[in-house]
């Protein structure tokens, strides 16, 4: 059972509608109200420093009460001790008339006197008031301490060093009730929290409306947020967001930004995946069905040796969709390139799984090493796939008999992958537009897809690497067919473990 009240349980008033500062209050299952934080850290350390400015306020109200009774009580020692010193204490202490007097005081005020020896003995007055057993004998020196006399608590004041008539040292010592000095300082205190009690919770309840008012933009940013179609990607405006909240609306914008990437690359490749598999899905389907009819066992073979060459058409055509795709996702766009890889290596590893393919179509494919390590930083999945497209089609553009030569090379600012080929070459006209996705040179009859290149452009894209077509070199005096290039750029992290 919840414990909470039954009240928190109900839908919010449509008065609230009214008060949009009030929509910060309604209870909401998440981590907490923004306003209730920082209500919380404003008020806290209010009440925090409010409270310990209490505790001081209540020691300087009490200096501030005993600071003029102490001047008073002290000037009652003098005198007292005056008096004193124009007698001779053996023939006891007899005080003038305006002496009297002024001890008497009123009946809430009386000051109580005594005289006493070296020893501590009392020589006169009219109380016995207590001393402190570690006091020291030191002239003209006025010393205050709180006592308490026939459980009332007093002021005592007393100073050493006078002499009567006989040169006889003696202490003098007068103590005065607190009350009044209690009294004074209730009404210091009063007077100086007073205010204060007025004062702090009209600042609390302003301050809180002040707070509510500053978050209203953020419920008109709510409202203009939910009022947004499913489909509507376009940058959040920022005219009515306080510059404290502008960051926010940004790092939203960046991300309704990569949503529309995402959005725009999944709609091309559905596009794309639905207009090229319906040819050759068309074509399984036609072969399927004249296998069906035919009876003829040598051209039933023969569709279905044309049903399979379809589904390998098909699937290489499925995978190279699905490697573009990744090469376009944003996720692979922002991933950090921070895999430290060697050229020399991961060229010749790739280069090895496809001499099996070289040698059934009768080609030699060869690796050309960099004198040097090549290190660059990048993502290594995504450059397999790079040098797979960029091989693959060397391999399925060049003719038998013929030779593809897969080289690693650079200098101590950049390195580079070079694919060259025996092959028929392409035409100045069309090398920028191999690079678009389902473009394919006329003429040429071998069967693609046309998104070969456009992978390795996306690729190369993502690691800012530049991709070329070179002149082609000379092999046994046979100049080449295609020699393309892609250059990155070596980071100084990388060269440095080089």
């Amino acid at each position: 059972m919840s414990d909470k009240p039954a009240s928190r349980q109900q839908p919010v008033s449509d008065s609230t509608q009214h008060l949009p500062f009030l929509r910060f209050f309604r209870p909401r299952k998440n981590n907490g109200s923004l306003l209730n934080k920082i209500m919380i850290w404003m008020f806290g350390p209010l009440f925090l420093t409010w409270t310990v400015g209490l505790v001081i306020t209540y020691f300087i109200a009490q200096n501030i009460a005993n600071a003029p009774y102490d001047r008073t009580l002290a000037n009652h020692l003098r005198m007292l001790r005056y008096e004193v010193q124009q007698q001779k204490l053996t023939q006891g202490i007899q005080l003038s008339t305006s002496a009297i007097t002024i001890l008497q005081g009123d009946s809430s005020n009386l000051i109580r006197w005594e005289i006493q020896d070296a020893n501590g003995n009392s020589i006169g007055g009219n109380a016995s008031i207590p001393l402190p057993t570690d006091w020291t004998y030191e002239d003209e020196i006025i010393r205050f301490r709180n006592e308490t006399i026939d459980g009332q608590s007093v002021r005592v004041a007393y100073i050493w060093g006078a002499r009567d008539l006989n040169g006889m040292s003696f202490l003098t010592v007068v103590a005065q009730s607190n009350e009044m000095r209690a009294t004074l300082q209730q009404e210091i205190l009063t007077g100086m929290l007073t205010p204060q009690l007025i004062v702090l919770p009209l600042a609390a309840l302003l301050a809180g409306l002040g707070l509510t008012h500053g978050l209203e933009p953020l419920a008109l940013l709510q409202e203009r947020i939910r009022a947004r179609r499913l489909n509507d990607m376009s940058p959040i405006g920022d005219d009515i967001t306080p510059v404290e909240i502008v960051p926010l609306v940004a790092a939203m914008n960046s991300l309704l930004v990569r949503l529309a990437a995402a959005n725009r690359a999944q709609r091309r490749f559905v596009a794309n995946a639905a207009h090229q598999l319906k040819t050759p899905l068309a074509g399984m389907r036609t072969q399927a069905e004249l296998a069906l009819r035919e009876r003829n066992p040598e051209k039933m073979n023969m569709s279905l040796e044309q049903l399979v060459k379809g589904s390998e058409r098909a699937t290489r055509l499925v995978n190279q969709l699905l490697a573009l795709a990744r090469a376009e996702s944003p996720n692979e766009a922002i991933q950090p390139l921070s895999d430290v890889i060697e050229l020399n290596e991961l060229t010749e590893n790739t280069a090895m799984s496809w001499v099996d393919t070289a040698l059934k179509k009768n080609l030699d494919l060869g690796f050309e090493r960099a004198p040097t390590p090549m290190r660059i930083f990048g993502n290594q999945f995504m450059l397999v796939e790079l040098l797979n497209n960029l091989i693959d089609n060397a391999l399925l553009y060049t003719p038998s008999p013929g030779w593809v030569t897969v080289r690693v090379g650079g200098d101590a600012l950049s390195a580079y992958l070079e694919i060259e080929d025996s092959g028929p070459g392409i035409a100045p006209a069309d090398q920028e537009r191999v690079f678009d996705r389902f473009y394919r040179v006329l003429g040429t009859a071998v069967d693609g897809s046309g998104l070969g290149l456009s992978i390795v452009k996306e690729i190369a894209e993502q690691h800012h690497a530049g991709i070329h077509f070179m002149p082609p070199s000379q092999r046994n005096g046979v100049p080449g067919g295609t020699c393309l290039r892609v250059t990155f750029t070596r980071l100084k992290e990388a060269m440095a473990q080089a």
